[in-house]
């Protein structure tokens, strides 16, 4: 992504994780561990793996990538041409320790082990993130608990709610998001060695321990055999991510209409130059919704590639496994730029009470019109209360009056309730259900009082 643009979508240390620099540092990594783990079984000398272990704390000051950029795109990969460089370097300071650079692997393996490298140092920044947006959360649902707000669906205003019973149901997404990647982490931060089809057959009989060895060195799951065409382990990383992704764009879209001019509940928080307009003074726009809906756009997309890509040609596939390179970074750069963002509104939300208290009241009453049913129901009969209280939101409507006063009036209701009865139905403040406790219970499962 342009650089322009990258403050808008994008996270820093993420970023920086999917860099070109970083990933022939993870390469090196993969390289080091490899040359380690063969010498610890004694495919090859320690003497070898002591100077390749070596070069490799400085090497990334060594590599031409100029040369490798150009290199890759004749080569089809970037681990043939990082293979030569390294072995070039190793063999300046010992021609006899470049002999043994990169034995037996082959280049998916390195960039598969390098990728899943990458994805777990990520997803450490993700989780992060994640882990601060839910304690956010939390604090905001105590806070905002018992504030008043009308309930929507279908964008029509609904029933009463509270703006902390929405914020808890953020938060119980974000507990699950986290639990979640909690689950996944030992099944896909695995290690990948296979060798040419996968058989290691050119570690002859030691193929297996240096398996074990190579992902020990790694702090990665040992795999029960090469992963090299079964691509579940990624994907299945990247849609938890693609997960996340989705609920935060959730999240922006109710922000950004709760942001709304005619609404007014909530606003982003300000600073000098944010969510302005190039010929409009006085507009205040929601800049990070607009950055976090359009990631929550692209990541679906990019998602679909890679599902595709799991359908592969029998040991190792031709196109699939390279459409990873382009898809995997950026689903996790969008994923942690629209945390950031998401935490930034969480931790400075404006929230406007009065519009809140306002909005309940600009149907004149109608949003009570379930409560009116639901407390002559017993007396009537569900059908036939449903009927009288509808008649009276049309009559209502047409005569632009407050549904009360129609309520009030009609000798169904009068005959059972006495006028203070009937104004309580009218109480947003007592139609809220358990709502409170849903709340209780999103605070709880955070203390581990629930499990």
């Amino acid at each position: 992504m342009s650089q322009l643009y990258a403050s808008l979508f994008y996270q820093p240390q993420v970023t920086e994780i999917f860099s070109d620099r970083a990933l022939v540092m993870y390469m090196v990594e993969a390289e080091t561990a490899l040359a380690k783990a063969q010498a610890e079984v004694g495919v090859i000398p320690q003497s070898a793996a002591t100077v390749i272990q070596q070069v490799a704390q400085n090497v990334l000051d060594k590599i031409d990538f100029d040369a490798l950029a150009v290199a890759a795109g004749l080569a089809g990969n970037i681990a043939i041409p990082f293979v030569k460089q390294l072995t070039a370097i190793v063999k300046a300071q010992d021609p006899e320790a470049a002999r043994f650079v990169h034995w037996g692997a082959t280049s998916q393996d390195i960039l598969d082990t390098a990728c899943i490298l990458q994805c777990r140092d990520a997803l450490a920044q993700i989780e992060t993130l994640l882990q601060q947006c839910y304690q956010t959360t939390l604090m905001q649902t105590e806070i905002y608990r018992h504030q008043v707000m009308i309930g929507r669906t279908w964008l029509q205003q609904a029933l009463p709610i509270t703006f902390g019973h929405k914020l808890a149901r953020w938060a119980s997404g974000f507990k699950r998001d986290l639990d979640r990647l909690e689950t996944i982490k030992s099944r896909v931060f695995t290690a990948q060695l296979g060798g040419a089809v996968g058989s290691l057959a050119s570690l002859q009989q030691h193929g297996s321990a240096v398996v074990a060895a190579y992902s020990k060195c790694l702090g990665l799951s040992q795999p029960s055999c090469t992963w090299h065409g079964e691509r579940d382990r990624l994907v299945e990383l990247a849609s938890t991510v693609a997960l996340i992704m989705g609920s935060l764009g959730k999240m922006a879209r109710d922000w950004s209409l709760m942001m709304q001019t005619e609404i007014g509940e909530v606003s982003e928080p300000t600073a000098k130059g944010r969510g302005g307009s190039s010929t409009m003074p006085h507009k205040r726009n929601p800049v990070a919704a607009a950055a976090i809906l359009a990631a929550a756009n692209r990541v679906p997309v990019l998602m679909s590639s890679l599902y595709q890509s799991m359908v592969q040609e029998h040991e190792r596939s031709l196109g699939s496994w390279h459409a990873e390179w382009l898809a995997i970074p950026e689903i996790f750069q969008l994923t942690a730029g629209s945390l950031a963002r998401t935490l930034d509104v969480l931790k400075g939300m404006e929230v406007d009470v009065d519009r809140m208290k306002n909005n309940l009241e600009c149907t004149s009453g109608l949003i009570m019109a379930e409560a009116v049913m639901m407390a002559l129901a017993p007396k009537m009969g569900r059908l036939q209360a449903h009927h009288v209280v509808e008649a009276a939101c049309q009559t209502a409507i047409e005569n632009q009056v407050h549904l009360m006063s129609v309520i009030s009036e009609l000798d169904e209701v009068k005959q059972h309730f006495t006028l203070d009865q009937i104004q309580q139905f009218f109480s947003s403040d007592s139609y809220l259900g358990n709502i409170q406790d849903q709340i209780d219970t999103v605070l709880q499962e955070a203390t581990g009082e629930i499990q």
